[in-house]
């Protein structure tokens, strides 16, 4: 029976189905895009926001397909994982269909994942009932998150969902009947909005910075079904509205005022037909056009504009600095020398800037309804000041310092917010300081209830642990909707958080919530969010046993002797996310809920009470912030960090260091017959040298296989206008490798395996930046299979870098080329980069030619061997700033010939006089020729060409049949190519014989 062989795989008699031709990565492909998106995510991830989050079906089909053997059944691997039956949706709902027959295999298997994050990889390991999982992090925000997701559902079950549901009523109801609370807010009041006001340089008069005047802008259809907002390349969006509303100012005895204009309610239409210009500022609707305001702040440029004197607003004075950067300093110094004593509330309000309450929001019958703020409500803000003075000094009061080198995840640093808690208005930090006492008595309480209920003492205390993570992780995630570098989203969800664009930004929009409201983020809704999260946890985990550990996967000293089946994981890809730095913004708080508070010295201070290990030294003293303790440890490029601790090392290469310390102990830590499974997703090369200098030349490991799997949201707010790379390359590593071959041959012998796997790739709907990546996991797999490349300059500085950049992303570009089949003539760098920026890059509607961004133009010219400033003295590309824009036939012309004499005009080549220098000159000049000329003529001309050039016409020719055959229909170089190919053919039969050369 096939299951009989299944326990054959641990001898090393078999090969793995993963590793398998027959491994179904199509269907694994589709569900994982289809688990990223809205509708298909797992409900625990609405926990808390996370960076990185692999798709638990795609990790399911792989520790699975990393268990059996080659040989096994597509169909029952699919039933297994639950691939089938076709159609089904989000399959990650329903647990592993695990037969009996491999039910016992599988419980004998360890697997390790070093780099858990989230904890995709072990929850589907358990799920699938392998015999242990151990989940290891170095940070201990990521450990606390593990813990909620991975043990306390197995260990408590069911009864942790009623007690989370009402331990987190406890909070709030005691919240809402607070005095100071309904003191400070409004009670029919869901949300405010507000922004930075500055005192203008010229008038003297206060001034909102207004970054976006859009309250609403949600469009769908008819139906009332959302969807995403669509633009064009102008911002144009035309098509039914739900809502649309934003704010407009005026201006009354000196001082600006905010009205609001709701279209739908001032036009009496629960829908609204319309065309919305965003770029422009317009709305028009029954031929009726509306001008929103234009943003008055643009902190990349580093001006303002007064909306009281028009005045533009750039450097304070003498100083260098902008002056709103130096106001809001000010402003923050002033406010804690105000907390402090130091000064009055009427010396911090006469600071040049400060905050300023905009908008009142309500919500009434589940939609929003927008009021202009009052000046009674900026009087409520103002009191909470007063409020923390009497309590300035509680130790629940986050002033941690900020890592002052993240500048470029962190930019409120700029502006003075060096210290967690000034990333907050008074009113905001008062709440959150109420919710950590209230939560902190939760788990007191928590634990004498089960104390008398005849829980041990051990036992009451774990309860209570567990139940106090999870309120503590629901106040973590109301904070990043709740904070001063918050905006409004108007088109979908309304309020965007502060972790959402892949750091902190400054942000001029800010959003404060009630945190008992009903709103997106609030902690009423966070509670609901883990109440639904853990529902899910609870049914989908099984009792696999399982560690979560605090460890350096680098040493993974907690593991010591101790030996894995299999390790899979998702390694750090060089410079994605400074983790340590920014998951402080989560540090503070959960520390100090999961902490106590106690006397010592007649000074109060935080001591240890649950999770002790990670909020406390070995010592017993407090670990401050995670940058202070654990920023070198953890594996990333980061040049700020290298700077400001001191180390001697690039940041590359201490990155470069820690990755290849990781895999050196992966592989002391996995069994001789296992597999090493990595996630890895990247499009420099540098970070694709890391990981073959770790795996490859350092652990003297080898990639058998690689598989392109999704895992990425192809809408993330973080790619959007960018280069985007939806997919993680998982490679499959085995211990040791063959021995010594020569470069040259793997070379070729790496283009001619891997020209299949790029047209698979295509045909299976990969393209552009992913297409290459994808080819680029295959053209790894083998390369490293051998332990020595004759021909490899090992005496050069970096060996590794010379591979990666002078063979591997050349053999990548020559085996995406050969799938289009360009075959024949060989092509060189200039038309290698010009075919693959036709057939790998997209044009944006109302583009004229193909836009390359930088990173995209680095990917080709270093994949075909060209240099960009050769390209550009060739008349290949033309530079734009940081874009890299294609001197192809113009798009957007009357007909194809205006196309490519636009194209012989930017590029000066004269059709009459040809100054022949390469063949795009030859395809150009053909492609005119063709369209201009009769056939016989033409036919002459090429002749010409090719007596003259006969390989630059080789070239060329191989150049029109692939662009004839692989560009879009509406590409016009799509219909001037074919206008070559038929010329050259019609003449007579096997005529286009004559000119390619085989």
């Amino acid at each position: 029976m096939l299951w009989v062989v299944g326990v054959l795989i641990w001898g090393g008699v078999l090969g793995r189905f993963i590793e398998s031709p027959l491994f179904p990565i199509g269907d694994v492909n589709e569900f994982s895009a289809g688990e990223k998106r809205g509708g298909g995510r797992p409900d625990f991830w609405e926990m808390v926001f996370w960076w990185t989050r692999k798709p638990l079906i795609g990790a399911r089909s792989v520790i699975a397909g990393a268990l059996l053997p080659d040989n096994f059944s597509p169909l029952e691997f699919k039933r297994l994982v639950r691939l089938w039956p076709p159609g089904a949706r989000s399959p990650h709902r329903k647990n592993p269909n695990v037969i009996p027959q491999l039910r016992e295999y599988f419980s004998k298997v360890r697997l390790l994942d070093p780099f858990a994050g989230f904890g995709s990889i072990p929850l589907e390991a358990m799920r699938l009932g392998l015999g242990e999982v151990v989940a290891v992090e170095l940070l201990p925000t990521v450990y606390i998150f593990l813990k909620a997701v991975l043990e306390y559902p197995k260990q408590f079950g069911k009864r942790l969902i009623t007690d989370v549901e009402r331990w987190g009523k406890w909070v709030t109801d005691r919240l809402r009947e607070d005095p100071e609370i309904k003191e400070l807010y409004d009670e029919d009041v869901a949300v405010y909005i507000g922004s930075w006001e500055i005192k203008c340089p010229h008038c003297g008069r206060y001034t909102p910075l207004i970054g976006n005047w859009w309250l609403a802008r949600v469009s769908g259809k008819s139906t009332g079904e959302e969807e995403e907002e669509s633009e064009d390349e102008e911002g144009v969006r035309s098509g039914v509205f739900h809502r649309l509303a934003w704010m407009t100012p005026y201006t009354s005895s000196g001082v600006i005022g905010i009205r609001i204009v709701d279209l739908n309610k001032e036009i009496s239409r629960r829908e609204i037909d319309a065309r919305v210009n965003t770029k422009q500022g317009t709305v028009e609707v029954f031929g009726r056009a509306y001008n929103i305001p234009r943003p008055n702040i643009n902190a990349k440029r580093e001006t303002a504009t007064c909306l009281l004197c028009n005045n533009t607003i750039k450097n304070a004075g003498k100083s260098k600095e902008w002056y709103v950067k130096e106001a809001l300093k000010e402003y923050n110094e002033n406010l804690e020398r105000c907390l402090r004593g130091e000064i009055t509330l009427e010396n911090l309000l006469e600071s040049r800037a400060k905050p300023r309450i905009l908008v009142r929001v309500k919500v009434i019958n589940g939609d929003l309804e927008f009021e202009p703020a009052t000046n009674k409500d900026n009087e409520k803000l103002w009191k909470a000041v007063e409020k923390i003075k009497q309590i300035w000094g509680d130790p629940d009061i986050p002033l941690e310092e900020i890592s002052p080198y993240s500048v470029r995840y962190l930019f409120p640093i700029l502006y003075g917010m060096t210290r967690w808690y000034r990333l907050f208005n008074p009113r905001q930090i008062l709440t959150f300081v109420k919710i950590v006492k209230l939560i902190r008595e939760a788990g007191k309480q928590i634990e004498q209830e089960k104390i008398k209920e005849g829980l041990s003492k051990e036992e009451a205390f774990k309860y209570a642990e567990a139940v106090t993570t999870y309120l503590a992780i629901a106040l973590a995630n109301h904070v990043r909707h709740n904070c001063l570098t918050t905006s409004i989203e108007p088109t979908q969800k309304f309020i965007a958080h502060a972790l959402a664009f892949r750091g902190v930004a400054m942000t001029w929009n800010w959003v404060e919530e009630v945190s008992i409201a009903n709103v997106l983020g609030s902690f009423t809704r966070s509670l609901n969010s883990i109440s639904k999260g853990l529902s899910y946890l609870v049914s989908a985990i099984s009792n696999s046993p399982n560690r979560v550990l605090l460890d350096d996967a680098t040493n993974l000293n907690n593991l010591a002797g101790e030996r894995f089946d299999l390790i899979i994981t998702d390694p750090p890809y060089r410079d994605d996310v400074p983790y340590t730095e920014l998951s402080d913004f989560y540090y503070v708080w959960l520390k100090r809920a999961l902490s106590d508070v106690k006397e010592v010295f007649g000074v109060l201070k935080l001591t240890s009470r649950f999770h002790a290990e990670a909020f406390f030294d070995e010592f017993g003293n407090e670990i401050e912030t995670q940058w202070k303790t654990f920023a070198l440890r953890e594996i990333s490029e980061n040049e700020g960090r290298i700077k400001c601790f001191g180390v001697r090392d690039s940041a590359l290469d201490y990155f470069k260091f820690l990755l290849s310390e990781s895999f050196k102990t992966m592989a002391s830590r996995l069994k001789d017959d296992g597999l090493l499974v990595t996630y890895y997703a990247h499009t420099s090369p540098d970070a694709w040298e890391a990981l073959l200098e770790a795996g490859w030349f350092n652990a003297k490991m080898r990639i058998t296989t690689a598989h392109a799997i999704a895992t990425e949201s192809a809408e993330s707010v973080t790619a959007r206008g960018k280069i985007r790379l939806d997919m993680s390359i998982v490679a499959i590593w085995r211990k040791g490798t063959l021995g010594e071959v020569l470069l040259d041959d793997v070379y070729a012998r790496a283009v001619e395996a891997c020209s299949k796997d790029a047209y698979d790739y295509r045909k299976a709907g990969f393209e552009g930046v992913n297409l290459f990546v994808a080819v680029l996991g295959k053209i790894l797999s083998q390369f490293t299979q051998y332990e020595h490349l004759i021909g490899l300059k090992t005496t050069c500085k970096s060996p590794i870098k010379e591979l990666v950049e002078s063979y591997i992303y050349p053999a990548t570009a020559e085996a995406i080329a050969r799938s289009y089949g360009a075959t024949g003539a060989k092509l060189s760098p200039a038309s290698m980069f010009y075919l693959l920026a036709k057939v790998l890059v997209g044009r944006r509607p109302r583009q004229v030619r193909r836009v390359l961004d930088r990173t995209t133009a680095i990917i080709l010219s270093i994949g075909t061997r060209s240099n960009l400033e050769d390209l550009r003295s060739q008349n290949i590309i033309f530079r734009d700033r940081e874009r890299h824009i294609l001197l192809e036939p113009r798009w957007g012309l009357r007909n194809s010939r205006e196309a490519i004499e636009d194209a012989l005009t930017v590029r000066n080549l004269s059709p009459r006089e040809p100054r022949i220098a390469m063949a795009v000159d030859v395809l150009h000049l053909l492609e005119h020729y063709a369209i201009a000329l009769p056939k016989e003529e033409f036919r002459g001309r090429a002749d010409e060409i090719r007596v003259r050039a006969p390989a630059l016409f080789d070239e060329a020719i191989v150049l029109a049949r692939v662009l004839a055959s692989s560009l879009p229909s509406e590409d016009p170089e799509r219909e001037l190519a074919k206008q070559v190919m038929d010329a050259l053919g019609a003449a007579a039969p096997g005529t286009l014989d004559l000119f390619v050369r085989r």
